[in-house]
């Protein structure tokens, strides 16, 4: 990319980027807390690079953490980390539960979004999400009959596993596999997405059970790829150490290579066969010892359904825990190790599922810089799926244009920040905001030679006003040439969207 249009480009998005905020936040959890941000003095920036190679397309973005600012009080308050945690669960004296709302932390997340220009979605190449996806900050549905593809990153539940979750939207909602196949039904009755749904075992007979345990730790000296051992049934800071406070451990953690342990249960055999399921179910485990279904989820109480003996094989497979007299020894262990923690002993709400499923084409790397304090995630995918719900890149190779939105989540106890990019055009050709660049093997792409497009910040403090209601309305000057034209046509100068005073 040429200086002018790398300028260009850089333009676009400050004159631009709010203009998705509201619409565009497919990936955000609406029970998040807004908080109005402070002001930058600085603004950070994401930087954007694609390259390609006979099969397949990598994006690659970085971007510096930013300090966690709330709640105030709070130890990792002011500090810059990676967030590859999300919503733990600690013992509230009964049961293990999530964090008070205020205590929460959330994971560093990256979504992008896909849509070929020629014969693609009506307006969504000129104004992104904000005119066709969203009437309201609440809403992650388009407007229209069509299906955009959308990538989601997540730091925390995918992320680790060299995953990054291959979604799409529709009309109605965000469409993930639905299948209720197995083992997804290990977990639950049915549904094939990446989720937090882990909750808390009940019932007597074993303090784990009177303790209120959750289901899934981790399995404790098992082997992982890279000659790594499972340290700790619960969650282990970078010294191996049970993680017991987080707004002080997670905070301390920099290297994201060293926690291994957030390897839980999400793995497609099919697209990946490297053995990275280590969750151990502590269900299993209290059935064997006790021969009691009561505290499985319902769809498992039937010793004889099909259910339940699949479910019985895996969990004596993967734990190779088949007594009752070995199954009560490894529950007397985690609820130990639960108890020297002072029982203070964290754990990931974040349970995957192991299924077979076209959500799952994606691969992704993930680095963190910390004498820089920057991420650095790269998707991959091939051009052509065969799903219906993928977008087809393989335009790339001859020039088609596409167009390309993307948010980032910079996330920390209690609060999110949001950057957000308006629509770009991406293609092979010097006429685009993004070009993508053609190399032998994008396995071994040479990042420093591929163009970079350059995003600023947007004010937090913005995104409400920005969804197509208002936009439309008589209260927003532009709103006669919204599809016409783009917005930065307008937003310029003292009317930049990164000036919340336009506001007022």
């Amino acid at each position: 990319m040429s200086r002018t249009n790398l300028q260009s480009a850089k333009h676009f998005l400050s004159m631009l980027g709010v203009i998705t905020a509201a619409g565009y936040l497919t990936s955000c959890t609406h029970d998040d807390r807004v908080f109005t941000p402070p002001t930058l003095e600085t603004p950070a920036q994401v930087s954007t690079q694609v390259a390609y190679d006979a099969t397949d397309v990598a994006f690659r973005f970085t971007w510096k953490s930013q300090k966690k600012l709330y709640p105030s009080g709070l130890p990792n308050t002011g500090k810059n980390y990676p967030m590859q945690f999300h919503d733990m669960l600690k013992h509230d004296g009964t049961k293990f539960d999530r964090l008070p709302s205020g205590q929460r932390l959330e994971e560093d997340r990256i979504s992008i979004m896909f849509n070929q220009q020629a014969g693609g979605i009506q307006g969504f190449s000129a104004a992104g999400c904000a005119i066709t996806c969203h009437s309201g900050m609440e809403s992650h549905h388009l407007l229209t009959d069509d299906i955009l593809d959308h990538w989601h990153w997540r730091g925390g539940r995918s992320g680790p596993m060299g995953y990054a979750e291959d979604a799409a939207v529709n009309k109605t909602e965000r469409i993930r596999d639905n299948l209720g196949t197995m083992p997804t039904k290990f977990l639950r009755s049915g549904g094939d997405r990446l989720r937090e749904d882990q909750g808390a075992l009940s019932g007597t007979g074993h303090p784990v059970l009177t303790d209120g345990l959750p289901r899934f730790v981790f399995n404790k000296g098992k082997s992982l790829p890279g000659n790594f051992t499972i340290p700790a049934y619960f969650l282990a800071n970078e010294s191996n150490t049970i993680l017991s406070n987080p707004h002080v451990d997670i905070s301390a953690i920099k290297d994201v290579s060293k926690n291994r342990s957030l390897l839980v249960v999400y793995q497609d055999r099919n697209f990946d066969t490297q053995d990275k399921v280590n969750a151990l179910d502590l269900g299993y485990l209290v059935y064997v010892a006790l021969g009691s279904v009561g505290h499985l989820p319902s769809h498992l109480r039937d010793e004889n359904s099909n259910d339940f003996n699949t479910w019985k094989s895996f969990s004596a497979t993967e734990s190779k825990i088949t007594t009752a007299t070995a199954a009560l020894t490894k529950l007397n262990e985690v609820h130990a190790e639960w108890t020297s923690s002072q029982k203070m002993a964290m754990v990931t709400r974040s349970v995957g599922f192991i299924y077979n499923s076209d959500q799952h084409d994606i691969t992704s790397e993930r680095f963190y810089d910390q004498s820089k304090n920057e991420w650095t995630v790269i998707m991959k995918r091939k051009f052509t799926t065969g799903s219906e719900r993928d977008e087809d890149l393989a335009g790339l190779r001859n020039g088609s244009k596409y167009t390309i939105s993307f948010a980032m989540h910079d996330s920390g106890a209690g609060s999110e920040t949001h950057d957000i990019s308006i629509p770009y055009s991406l293609s092979n050709t010097t006429d685009t905001d993004i070009r993508a660049i053609s190399v032998g093997s994008i396995q071994n792409a040479d990042w420093n030679s591929i163009p970079a497009l350059e995003t600023n910040w947007v004010k937090q403090a913005l995104m409400p006003k920005y969804t197509s209601d208002w936009l439309k309305s008589g209260a927003h000057p532009g709103s006669g040439s919204l599809e016409s034209t783009t917005c930065g046509t307008c937003h310029t100068g003292a009317q930049s969207l990164l000036n919340a005073s336009i506001l007022d």
